[in-house]
């Protein structure tokens, strides 16, 4: 899982913060910031549910493949 938050398009809300705070935090701007880039699969529902909670919808999840036999 890899966990991107588009600066342009964040508004501050706290809400990736309030709903995850152990993969998202805030910086001295209010902006979010990934805190944690590989959580923990047991939280891995709540940084989904983040993702459509943020209201600039700043976030983005990106599974990554698993290789299997030297191919992705």
């Amino acid at each position: 899982m890899e966990i991107r938050i588009d600066r342009d398009k964040c508004v501050s809300g706290g809400v990736c913060a309030m709903f995850a705070p152990q993969v998202f935090d805030q910086d001295d701007e209010g902006m979010g910031v990934v805190d944690n880039s590989a959580p923990a699969e047991e939280i891995a529902a709540a940084v989904r549910s983040v993702v459509w909670r943020c209201p600039g919808h700043a976030i983005s999840v990106h599974e990554q493949e698993v290789e299997r036999g030297g191919r992705r």
